[in-house]
């Protein structure tokens, strides 16, 4: 079937854009107004601190896990010290990263193209060090392309997966993170036909059964810690420990923007610079009359943005959810181990009131270059069975084989009878 003009324009607009395939983009230091050539790609914090991590924990609710917060308990571990959950690395660099058109070009866009719309939908992390107390960060990031997918939306939506890879590296120049950030890119999209992805459900009301459960199972809430998990005790099928949290609240997502992303906390003339640098991603409060941008007192519903106050369907932040499902990891694995890879994406975006249950089964245990893996399929859901985020980890657990490269290594150089 011949494409309509409107198809050709669009594919001229993804050529465009694929032109600028392996652009290196190096983040800047809480830079301001955003670069738009990686919008939200900035460096928020350099260093890692006990305080940041607390704050981080905090705003995923893992304040019980003594390796994170606890100095005498850490450096009891293999770790000898405190270090960061997996996820931690969010609140350094700005996890909404996408190739933008910059200001010009993108009106040119909405008027050729129709309307655009970048949503951020998980990532794929390779965790490569562990991250400590003083290690003090820099990053590139490289524009990956995007890639047509099949939607689920109805026609004439066109859907993309924008992808931007960061590299993280320590003070020593050590790479501790490979992370490629996904964005889901519409063109010729309509909200209102964007359905559940975009916060269009209604609430659910809990019934006082259920709202009591949750609650009673926060204070049974099971962390491994120091009882090592080894890798011959892990059997296909086997269970990750799930973790029910929620529902959802406006003091959660306000925990995430501050726990999380500070570069959303900008105020006053500061946010009147990321206002008038990027015009398209504010919009007129019409009860005062005046401009406003994205952040931690919006939330987006189905007919644009409304005001958390307002009662709008607030949505949840995908790299809050992206922490769930390391926090339940970890809790299952223990001290001993380590998460080498998690792999996520949200189908259907989370709202105030959603319960986030966090699943996990292992599917395949195997070794790898001296190294003793289990891969597990993760996901969360609420309690109507929808799946907000799904996606696959690999985690190295220790085992109870001798490591015979190590043992040999230390018997020394042998010389002969």
């Amino acid at each position: 079937m011949a494409k309509s003009k409107q198809d050709e324009l669009i594919d001229e607009l993804i050529a465009a854009m694929n032109g600028m395939r392996g652009k290196v983009v190096i983040p800047q230091v809480g830079e301001l107004p955003p670069q738009m050539d990686c919008f939200y790609g900035t460096i928020m914090n350099q260093y890692c601190t006990t305080d940041l991590i607390r704050h981080y924990t905090d705003a995923i609710g893992d304040w019980r896990n003594p390796l994170w917060r606890n100095d005498e308990y850490a450096r009891n571990t293999r770790w000898g010290g405190i270090i960061a959950p997996p996820t931690f690395l969010d609140a350094i660099i700005q996890p909404y990263a996408a190739m933008m058109p910059t200001d010009a070009e993108f009106m040119d866009v909405i008027g050729r193209y129709g309307l655009v719309q970048g949503l951020p939908n998980g990532s794929q992390r390779w965790l490569l060090k562990p991250v400590r107390p003083g290690d003090r960060f820099h990053a590139v990031s490289v524009f990956m392309g995007l890639k047509e997918v099949e939607s689920k939306h109805p026609a004439p939506v066109r859907h993309f997966d924008d992808v931007m890879r960061r590299v993280i590296f320590n003070q020593r120049d050590e790479i501790v993170s490979v992370h490629d950030r996904y964005v889901d890119f519409f063109v010729n999209y309509d909200l209102e036909k964007l359905g559940p992805y975009y916060g269009t459900r209604k609430r659910r009301k809990l019934t006082d059964e259920e709202r009591d459960s949750i609650t009673d199972g926060y204070d049974k809430i099971k962390i491994r810690g120091a009882d090592t998990l080894f890798w011959e005790d892990v059997n296909v099928d086997d269970e990750i420990w799930p973790l029910t949290l929620g529902p959802l609240s406006v003091q959660d997502i306000f925990a995430a923007y501050g726990g999380i992303i500070q570069a959303h906390a900008l105020a006053f003339d500061a946010q009147w610079e990321r206002i008038r640098r990027c015009f398209w991603f504010s919009w007129l409060d019409s009860e005062v009359n005046a401009w406003t941008c994205g952040g931690a007192c919006h939330a987006a519903d189905h007919k644009g943005h409304a005001p958390l106050a307002s009662g709008g369907p607030a949505v949840s932040l995908y790299f809050q959810n992206e922490g769930l499902l390391g926090r339940m990891i970890t809790n299952w694995m223990g001290d001993d181990a380590t998460l080498k890879m998690l792999n996520v994406r949200m189908p259907i975006i989370p709202i105030m009131g959603d319960v986030l249950c966090q699943k996990g089964k292992v599917t395949k245990k195997y070794v790898d270059s001296g190294e003793h893996l289990v891969d597990m399929d993760v996901w969360c859901e609420n309690l109507d069975g929808d799946h907000l985020m799904v996606g696959n980890a690999t985690v190295r657990l220790q085992t109870h084989a001798p490591d015979y490269l190590n043992i040999i290594s230390s018997l020394g150089r042998y010389n002969g009878p």
